[in-house]
């Protein structure tokens, strides 16, 4: 492709990159190693369609980004395999054949959000009616979308006539932040094609998602935190609840993902964040299906999580439960990384404390995680100068930990209650932790209740 040739006038003013940028893209991008690749990818393709079709015919027969089309595989779950498939379209004379999405049933939510759209591509550069540009390529390095210049793109839509296509719509509503300038939306306001509107609406009732986290064990659901593992079987029942919004691919997202699944074809969870950018806890809720594998350990990977902390949205259980796993687990993980990606959120103001306490104590109590993990991963944190928040961690992790009724206590309990007077001596915490008060106030000798007695003093 030459350097030289112009771009549309019916893209977005602004946005548009220039034509040497999209030609490096579609060569740096070809083998969609990166969600930031496959975006740079699409959005070179599809306006390089419209405005330099030979250049792109040209640059898709190179062999750098020449690949063979998927026709002899039954289904498309890979992006690779979508992306081969569109560069055949503008390379190879036709008729070619139609995308093939896997069954939904196997795929998780956010990898499907991404197939629906490659297919919805591959469609409509197959019947000849793709547009210009798309909608959903973000503008920030998180995968956010600013406002403004999805109202422009949508502009250029009605200006051209062009109609929006769904699934591009949806991931770019999905990629809008929470607080919307007041003059953005009163453009919005003003846009008269059915994605206007639509856009329009979102931006005045975007869907809240609520999440929550039930964990399962052999033979039932744990009711309380402090209830007896009956098995050494252990799920999470990861949930969101949102308002529906008749938008498919929107409320199939903000829904609650399957229990347990082992991770399918073509699923990539380093680019969840990026279809989410300002909803990390919804993410966070997608994670947790792949969390637990005592034999093979965690199917998500400590990189996905510090990638969701640098984005936006308020933090939950979730968030909580990944940040306490990254503490414990040593499969893989060493202490320091599990710490940084605490004390990271802790500087962003992002850090549920006492939640992470919480589930540490759950993931103590019904996972083969240990309590030696905790002490070493704790006095690091305070080390590195978070101690109190340590402290308040601990004050989230005592109450559910220790023993409950009928429960006898380990040499965890008393390990844990001495960790937590090392800190509360440090931070100079003071008050009274009922859970510890009862603990110290019974009878006997033993090192459990002479360890309660000693954060007790400690605290008064």
């Amino acid at each position: 492709m030459s350097a030289g040739r112009k771009t549309s006038t019916a893209t977005a003013a602004g946005d548009a990159p220039t034509v040497a940028e999209l030609e490096r893209a579609l060569g740096e991008a070809a083998t969609g190693e990166t969600w930031q690749d496959l975006e740079r990818w699409l959005e070179a393709f599809v306006r390089f369609r419209t405005e330099d079709l030979p250049g792109l015919r040209e640059a898709m027969r190179a062999p750098a980004v020449r690949q063979s089309p998927p026709y002899d595989k039954r289904e498309w779950p890979y992006p690779a395999q979508w992306v081969a498939a569109m560069a055949d379209l503008v390379t190879t004379p036709g008729p070619h054949p139609v995308g093939r999405l896997p069954d939904i049933s196997r795929v998780s939510a956010p990898h499907w959000l991404l197939l629906r759209r490659l297919a919805e591509i591959h469609a409509a550069v197959r019947g000849g009616t793709a547009p210009p540009y798309l909608l959903a390529t973000p503008t920030t390095g998180t995968g956010g979308l600013d406002p403004a210049a999805l109202v422009a793109r949508i502009e250029g839509y009605e200006r051209a006539g062009v109609e929006a296509m769904p699934a591009d719509l949806q991931q770019a509503l999905l990629r809008l932040p929470r607080r919307i300038p007041p003059e953005v939306a009163a453009r919005a306001g003003r846009l008269t094609s059915a994605a206007g509107v639509t856009l329009a609406g979102w931006l005045t009732g975007r869907p809240e998602p609520r999440t929550r986290i039930a964990w399962r064990h052999g033979s039932g659901v744990y009711l309380d935190d402090r209830e007896p593992s009956p098995s050494s079987e252990v799920s999470l029942v990861p949930g969101i609840r949102a308002e529906p919004t008749g938008l498919e691919l929107v409320d199939h997202l903000l829904s609650a993902p399957r229990p347990s699944r082992w991770q399918a074809d073509g699923d990539d969870p380093r680019g969840w964040p990026a279809m989410l950018p300002h909803d990390r806890e919804a993410v966070a809720v997608h994670y947790l299906p792949y969390l637990f594998c005592r034999e093979h350990g965690s199917h998500i990977e400590l990189t996905h999580v510090q990638i969701l902390s640098v984005t936006d949205g308020p933090p939950g259980e979730a968030i909580a439960l990944l940040a306490a796993y990254f503490l414990l687990n040593r499969k893989w993980n060493r202490a320091p990384a599990g710490v940084s990606l605490l004390l990271d959120l802790a500087a962003r103001g992002d850090l549920p404390t006492v939640e992470v306490g919480r589930q540490l104590a759950l993931l103590l109590r019904r996972t083969w995680l240990k309590a030696a993990a905790l002490r070493e991963s704790m006095e690091l944190a305070a080390d590195r100068g978070g101690h109190d928040h340590v402290w308040q961690i601990m004050t989230g992790l005592l109450p559910a930990y220790l023993p409950g009724p009928g429960e006898r206590a380990h040499a965890g309990h008393t390990q844990v209650l001495a960790l937590a007077a090392r800190i509360a001596h440090r931070t100079g915490a003071g008050g009274e932790l009922p859970c510890v008060a009862e603990i110290a106030g019974r009878g006997g000798e033993s090192g459990f209740v002479r360890a309660a007695r000693h954060l007790r003093a400690a605290l008064n």
